[in-house]
């Protein structure tokens, strides 16, 4: 027979109803118990200041202090306390924000209620719970900025430097660590004229070798 004691949960909604459906639904489960509902993360932080909690699952849109600024407060004072966001949103920021945080999951309201158990449980195991909506705006986002980046670093490094066209895509493999031979059956060139633009690119950066070209690119991009 299991004598562990049961999971002590907090919750954190400024919707009453929602707060009263989750305690219901959490309440089916044996090991799993809730110790308390608040509605914002100021009651959130007052609270876990009285009472021992094992796990906050924890509203992100609430008036006073919002899921984000108390995550960030239960994750300085009270490391071991593992924190599950659970919300209507599906905005970049919020993921953003929650992940750079330290929530253990990120759950939406969507969640269908006989699931909720399982992801809890996986939380406090260390699985990380992330909704397949939100794992696809977390990859469109990280995509975004991937070829923002790409892109600033044409319009700065390349023009900074004054190269051409080709002694553009001779860098960015160069970069990669292509031999010469690579480079050339990339860009459909010889051997010779990946040499003599690489000539021309150690002269622009002001460099002797292939080593010091990519330290100073890569440094740059950095």
């Amino acid at each position: 027979m299991n004598h562990e004691p049961p999971i002590r949960m907090l919750l954190v909604d400024d919707d009453s109803l929602i707060l009263f459906a989750l305690e219901k639904i959490i309440q089916k489960y044996r090991d799993l118990q809730v110790v308390g509902r608040v509605r914002n993360g100021h009651e959130a932080l007052a609270f876990l200041q009285e009472t021992q909690i094992d796990v906050v699952l924890l509203d992100i849109e609430m008036p006073l202090m919002n899921g984000i600024e108390c995550l960030q407060q239960i994750r300085s004072q009270y490391p071991a306390i593992i924190v599950i966001l659970l919300t209507t949103f599906a905005e970049e920021q919020y993921i953003i924000d929650g992940l750079a945080n330290g929530a253990q999951s990120y759950l939406l309201k969507t969640t269908p209620y006989d699931q909720l158990g399982q992801h809890i449980r996986e939380a406090i195991n260390g699985t990380f719970i992330m909704p397949a909506p939100i794992a696809a705006k977390l990859a469109t986002l990280l995509q975004q900025k991937k070829d923002f980046h790409e892109k600033s670093i044409s319009s700065l490094f390349f023009q900074t430097y004054d190269m051409t066209r080709t002694e553009q895509q001779v860098v960015k493999l160069l970069v990669k660590r292509l031999t010469n031979p690579e480079i050339a059956n990339q860009l459909k060139i010889t051997v010779g004229t990946v040499k003599n633009h690489l000539v021309a690119i150690f002269t622009k950066l002001q460099v002797q070798n292939r080593q010091d070209a990519i330290a100073l690119i890569e440094k740059y991009l950095n």
